[in-house]
């Protein structure tokens, strides 16, 4: 094992490690003399106190060790009486020493014993890079860990927010609701999260659009968010492109928790939290948790402006027997809201600085509320140990998502008449209801004979089916024939009279995709400071949808193949003896996007060959540590190529979607993390990319456009933190952060460019006993910025939120 010597977590100690947790209160191994009493009790980490499972508990000076199970518990029986030192060992956390534990004749001393989280980044421990656990100076990628504590501390209220000062990360968003997160740089495609992949417990929440919708996902139940950077479809498939995103719910509480959290505060916000947690019997635990909150956004108009979010999430964890353990989740969220329409772009200006008496934050859509979304979620994850070096893991989800847009005219544009002060609105209904199913077999092994004895091997094999049936459909609303929208004055907004709307209706997609997936990975160590790995995935996609609105109703099917390889390399440069951790990785990867969605097919589709559009990137990369962790940093430069977009050209008389587009992505990203005493910590971290269009020309009736060599549309070149954590004394945390994000253009033809931008935010939080007060500032200085737009023509743009302050008080009682 290379890297960490301190801590072992590559797969061959992670099986061992699980393989004891399996057995309820963990193994013991009795000892040969006369034993008369015990010591059980709980591992929690001493900064939230959420259980550690896997933690290694040793009897100083003999072979008694037990390992705690998934709520952290443990037992060993059959001590001699008197003083007992344990010795206490988990992946990501500091060694430690527990002196003095008496043991009683014929009693169990019990005990909690708390471990504080190492600060050598490089030995945390991630699973979404591996889909096991990995210590992240062993992953060939960039990867960071946001501990529930830290988004806590700065007041975070939402998931993008929470992983924004992740280096690269860029958050876009649409319609001031539909927040996606762009990573390295790739643009947004119109929804979230399409170059991105979401995961909630390594479930994706991919839905028939290739994309991921997060409103009303709460952070409430994290125990940590995982960032990976750079494309892993070799393990998961579809739109790991740009990097992964993995929220690790809260896992139950070795003993019995409550707690209540209210924040209140800007835009009208109020929010409260309740949860509940604790072991049940000596076969597992519970944690149930329920939110509501109600805000009124920073918008500003005639109409009123409400968003309504409701949540409830319980977890229970179990251990059947000695050799398996799992956890199943139930969510179920709920939001109505009102949507905003975006400030219009005129002639190439803001209309706010074209007319003054605009104000940008201007809300004209139909009164609301314009949105309503509901999901359901349940997620289940088992394990089975057969032996030391065969382990399966089974990952079930479902998730049954509606998505209702109801009157909405969030979408403003030309034509304009600046005369008469009036825009136009193109307001419309829509409806889209899905059932996606999700099955994961893996098995994970140590096949450590023939030709691979004495190499360490760890392989991961396995297979995936997810199945998605929907419908959708919606209408179009309007006053004007001749646009499909109807005139507003943007100054003094009154819409049509119900009675004055005429309908057109679109839709009516009765569709379902099927995914098949079949993966592989191989690790081995020919040297203990050398780490070779080889794997890949491949995807069959079946596609098909029936036109109900349509005579006959016809039906369109399709299908497409993708073969994902990946390669990789984690070379330690320097020897154990020395007082610094410096790992070098090289990677090859491969990843696709499927060409088509199901409810876009259309008659003559099927005729029409689409490939998946193929991205290749190549990256190089270091990682390391220094003074005991004090001091870590990261550097990577990555190319990365997307080819064959789809888009129309020329055939005879007629345009026809092809693979022929192309992106060109290069970047640069580092950082640099320093504790420069226990009371002051500081991080900077810098991405600075070069990402533009490829040979692109798009051929249709109206005239071809050439995109060659343009920038990327919403993809700045500069993205830049830093940031402090300041402990005045022990129960005071500041918390200091500023972004910067350089200028980009709003649309792809380059008609628009955005201003840079920088964000400020602070934070304190006080502890005290049960209590943790927190009040943060986000966007500080009131900066004025936008953070997307309409990446087709340019006709407007998002503003970004102004300074909101908030104040949370949480109570936590044991």
């Amino acid at each position: 094992m290379i890297l960490m010597p301190n801590v072992r977590v590559k797969a061959a100690g992670v099986v061992l490690w699980l393989a004891f947790a399996c057995a309820g209160f963990g193994s013991v191994l009795q000892a040969r003399e006369l034993q008369t009493g015990g010591i059980a009790g709980s591992v929690v980490a001493a900064e939230d106190g959420r259980p550690v499972s896997g933690a290694l508990v040793t009897i100083e000076g003999s072979n008694l060790v037990a390992v705690t199970d998934v709520v952290g518990r443990f037992e060993i029986g059959n001590l001699p009486t008197g003083p007992t030192v344990l010795i206490v060992l988990a992946p990501g956390f500091v060694d430690l020493l527990v002196p003095s534990v008496p043991v009683t004749a014929d009693m169990t001393a019990s005990l909690t014993i708390e471990l504080e989280v190492t600060p050598n980044f490089l030995e945390r421990v991630q699973v979404t890079a591996s889909k096991a656990p990995l210590s992240i100076g062993e992953v060939a990628a960039q990867a960071d860990i946001v501990d529930r504590s830290t988004f806590e501390e700065r007041g975070d209220q939402s998931l993008t927010s929470a992983i924004s000062h992740v280096p690269g990360v860029v958050v876009s968003t649409m319609a001031g609701s539909f927040e996606s997160v762009m990573l390295r740089g790739l643009p947004r495609d119109g929804n979230e999260f399409t170059s991105t992949l979401l995961l909630v417990d390594g479930v994706p929440q991919t839905d028939s659009r290739n994309s991921s919708r997060v409103i009303n996902l709460p952070i409430t139940d994290a125990s940590s968010i995982e960032v990976i950077r750079g494309p892993n479809s070799a393990l998961y498939g579809r739109t790991a492109i740009g990097g992964s995103i993995n929220v690790r719910t809260a896992d139950p509480t070795p003993e019995h928790q409550t707690g209540f959290d209210l924040t209140g505060g800007g835009f009208g916000m109020l929010k409260g939290v309740a949860k509940v947690s604790g072991p049940l019997a000596d076969w597992g635990g519970y944690y149930v948790s329920a939110s509501s909150e109600r805000n009124s956004g920073f918008y500003k108009g005639p109409f009123d402006f409400t968003v309504d979010e409701t949540a409830l999430f319980a977890k229970v964890t179990f251990v059947p027997d000695a050799k398996s353990f799992g956890s199943v989740s139930v969510n179920r969220v709920i939001s109505d809201q009102s949507l905003p329409t975006n400030e219009p772009i005129v002639n190439g200006q803001f209309l706010s600085d074209l007319s003054p008496e605009f104000d940008r934050l201007s809300d004209l859509n139909v009164p609301g509320p314009n949105y309503h979304q509901s999901e359901g979620r349940v997620t289940a994850n088992y394990t089975r140990q057969f032996s030391d070096a065969v382990r399966m893991v089974n990952v079930f989800g479902h998730r049954q998502i509606q998505y209702k847009f109801i009157d909405s005219g969030d979408i403003t544009g030309a034509p304009f008449d600046l005369a008469s002060n009036t825009l136009t609105m193109y307001p419309f209904d829509m409806q889209t209801d899905e059932d996606i199913f999700y099955e994961e077999l893996r098995f994970e092994l140590e096949p450590n004979l023939g030709f691979l004895r004495g190499l360490e091997p760890s392989v991961i094999a396995g297979g995936s089916y997810e199945h998605t049936t929907g419908f959708g459909a919606g209408n179009l609303m309007y006053t004007d024939a001749n646009t499909f929208g109807w005139p507003l004055n943007y100054l003094n907004p009154v819409h049509p009279a119900k009675s004055d709307w005429e309908f057109f209706r679109f839709g009516g997609n009765d569709y379902s995709v099927g995914i098949t997936g079949l993966f592989g990975q191989l690790s081995i160590e020919p040297t203990n400071r050398l780490i070779l790995t080889a794997g890949g995935r491949y995807d069959r996609l079946a596609l098909d949808n029936r036109l109900t609105f349509r005579d006959g109703q016809p039906v369109v099917k399709d299908t497409f193949d993708a073969f994902s390889p990946k390669v990789s390399a984690v070379f330690q440069l320097l020897p154990d003896d020395v007082d610094a951790v410096v790992n070098a990785y090289a990677q090859y990867s491969q990843a696709f996007l499927p060409p088509r969605r199901p409810s876009g097919l259309r008659p003559g589709d099927d005729e029409i060959k689409l490939n998946p559009e193929d991205i290749d990137n190549y990256e190089v990369g270091l990682k390391g540590s220094w003074l005991g962790g004090d001091v870590s940093f990261e550097l990577a430069y990555f190319r990365m190529t997307r080819d064959g977009i789809v888009h129309s050209v020329r055939q005879g008389p007629f345009f026809v979607p092809t693979n022929a587009g192309e992106h060109k992505y290069r970047g640069i990203e580092t950082g640099i993390n320093w504790s420069a005493t226990p009371q002051v910590s500081v991080y900077a971290n810098g991405a600075f990319y070069h990402n533009r269009f490829g040979t692109f020309l798009i051929e249709s009736s109206r005239g071809n456009t050439v995109l060659t060599g343009n920038r990327l549309p919403i993809a700045p070149d500069r993205i830049i933190n830093a940031g402090a954590v300041i402990m005045p004394a022990p129960d005071i945390n500041i918390r200091l952060d500023v972004k910067y994000v350089g200028d980009v253009m709003v649309d792809q033809g380059n008609t628009f460019e955005l201003s840079p931008y920088t964000l400020f935010d602070a934070a304190v939080s006080w502890h005290l006993g049960a209590t943790r007060v927190t009040l943060s500032a986000h966007n500080l200085l009131n900066e004025e910025y936008y953070w997307s737009g309409d990446t087709s023509l340019a006709e407007s743009a998002d503003p970004g939120a102004p300074r909101q302050i908030l104040l949370t008080t949480s109570f936590n009682f044991r």
